[in-house]
C-alpha cells in the first residue's frame, strides 16, 4: 500500500529544492535546481533497490537489475517559474510507490522520470521525452535559447555534468511494456480520477502583419495601414474560431510584439504567436482553415501584408485503448470514482505513447489553479490513484 507520510514527506523535500519569489517550486528545464531534484529521486531509487541511470537526454531511469521486461512509473521534476507542488512531482514521487508495491508483489517494475517536460524556459516542452522517442534532435535544441540566451543543448550539457556522478545508460524502451504517468489534473472542473483517452498536441502559427508606420498625429484615419488594428482583429477571430467548436478545443494568442512600439507611432508590423489546441484531428482542421482565411480577409481589408507560419505541426495522441479500458475496470473494481477524459494540456505520456503503451491518470486539482503555489491534491485521492495504477499495471496483459 502507498505510504502516506512518505509521499507528503517527498513531495515537501521535492518543494524546499528551490522556491521562488511567491512561495513556489522554482526548478526550470535542464537547470540545477532540475538536476538536485533527479538526484534526489535517483537516491529514493536506489533505497528500493533499483538500479538508476540517466540517458544522453538526461531522463532518469531507475530500472531493477537485469534486462528482463518491466513496468515503469513516472512523471517529471521540473516546474514552470513559481510553479505547483504537485505538478511532475506528484507523478514521481508515486512512480517510486508504484514500483515499490509491484516489486512487493514479484512484478518487475521501474521509475521513468523525463527531463525537461515544461515549456518556459526554452520555449518548448516535453524535450526529454521527443528526444527519447526521436522527434526532437539536437539540432532542435541548438535553435531553443532561453531569455539569457543559452541554448538547450548548452543547457543539457550544464544539467548532465551537474549529474556527473550518477552512471550513463542506454535509454531501455525495449524492456517496457507498460508504462503509467499520473498527474495533478489541471482542469479544476474534473472532480473524480480521470482516466485519459486523448491528448491533445498543439499546432503554432506565427503570424507577421506588415502595415506602414507613421506619425499618430499627421495621417488620417482612412489613409492608415495600421499593422496592431489588424492583429486586433485576427485575435478576435481565433477566439471566435475555437468558440464555435466543441470545448476541447481551443485557440490562444499567446504573444504579441508591436514595431516600432512607440506611443506616437502608427504600428507598422506586429508579429504575433497562436497556438490551437484540441483532441479531435477534424475540429483543429477546421479551426486551421477558419484562422488563415480569417487572416486572409482582415488583412486585404486592411490594405497589410499578413504571413502566416506553421511553426508546430501537432495532431491528438490516442493513448492505448486497453490501458484506459483496464484502469476503468479496476477503479469501478477499488469503487473509486473514475471517468474517461482528454487532456488539453501537454504531458511526456502522449510522446512516450510512440513506443511505449501509456496510461496517462488524472488526480483531481484542489486548492488553486495548476502552475502556480495555490495548486493541490487530496491525499485519499492521490492513494486511490495509486493503486489503480498498481492494480492496472500488475493486471495480466499489461
Amino acid at each position: 500500500m502507498p505510504d502516506r507520510d512518505r509521499i507528503a514527506a517527498r513531495l515537501d523535500a521535492l518543494w524546499q529544492i528551490a522556491l521562488g519569489p511567491a512561495g513556489g517550486a522554482d526548478r526550470p528545464a535542464y537547470s540545477a535546481a532540475e538536476a538536485e531534484a533527479v538526484r534526489m529521486v535517483a537516491g529514493w531509487a536506489a533505497e528500493q533497490d533499483l538500479e538508476p541511470g540517466l540517458d544522453p537526454y538526461g531522463n532518469l531511469w531507475a530500472l531493477p537489475p537485469g534486462d528482463g521486461s518491466v513496468v515503469t512509473a513516472g512523471s517529471h521534476v521540473d516546474t514552470v517559474p513559481d510553479g505547483g507542488r504537485y505538478d511532475g512531482a506528484l507523478g514521481t514521487v508515486l512512480g517510486l510507490e508504484i514500483a515499490r508495491d509491484l516489486a512487493a508483489d514479484g512484478i518487475a517494475a521501474g521509475v521513468l522520470v523525463c527531463a525537461a517536460e515544461e515549456a518556459p524556459r526554452f520555449g518548448a516542452g516535453t524535450v526529454g521525452s521527443r528526444q527519447l522517442v526521436g522527434t526532437v534532435d539536437d539540432s532542435d535544441l541548438e535553435a531553443m535559447r532561453d531569455a539569457r540566451g543559452v541554448t538547450a543543448a548548452e543547457a543539457r550539457e550544464q544539467y548532465l555534468a551537474a549529474l556527473a556522478d550518477l552512471p550513463r545508460v542506454a535509454p531501455a524502451p525495449e524492456r517496457v511494456r507498460a508504462h503509467c504517468e499520473i498527474h495533478v489534473a489541471q482542469r479544476p472542473e474534473l472532480r473524480e480520477l480521470g482516466v485519459v483517452t486523448r491528448v491533445a498536441s498543439p499546432r503554432r502559427f506565427e503570424l507577421r502583419i506588415e502595415g506602414e508606420a507613421g506619425h499618430s498625429g499627421e495621417v488620417a484615419m482612412e489613409a492608415r495601414r495600421d499593422a496592431l488594428a489588424a492583429a486586433a482583429e485576427v485575435i478576435l477571430a481565433v477566439e471566435a474560431a475555437a468558440r464555435a467548436e466543441p470545448p476541447a478545443t481551443v485557440a490562444t494568442v499567446g504573444t504579441l510584439e508591436v514595431s516600432p512600439g512607440a506611443v506616437s507611432v502608427i504600428p507598422g508590423a506586429v508579429r504575433l504567436a497562436i497556438d490551437v489546441r484540441g483532441v479531435d484531428a477534424a475540429s483543429l482542421d477546421h479551426v486551421e482553415a477558419v484562422i488563415r482565411e480569417g487572416v486572409a480577409i482582415i488583412c486585404e481589408r486592411r490594405d497589410v501584408a499578413g504571413h502566416l507560419t506553421l511553426t508546430r505541426a501537432g495532431e491528438p495522441v490516442a493513448l492505448d485503448a486497453d490501458l484506459v479500458a483496464a484502469a476503468l475496470a479496476t477503479a469501478e473494481r477499488l469503487g473509486v470514482p473514475a471517468r474517461a477524459t482528454w487532456s488539453g494540456a501537454g504531458h511526456d505520456a502522449q510522446h512516450l505513447a510512440a513506443i511505449i503503451r501509456a496510461l496517462l491518470l488524472f488526480v483531481p486539482l484542489h486548492g488553486g489553479a495548476s502552475h502556480t503555489p495555490q495548486e493541490g491534491a487530496d491525499m485519499d485521492e492521490i492513494v486511490q490513484a495509486t493503486a489503480v495504477a498498481v492494480a492496472t499495471l500488475a493486471a495480466p496483459g499489461a
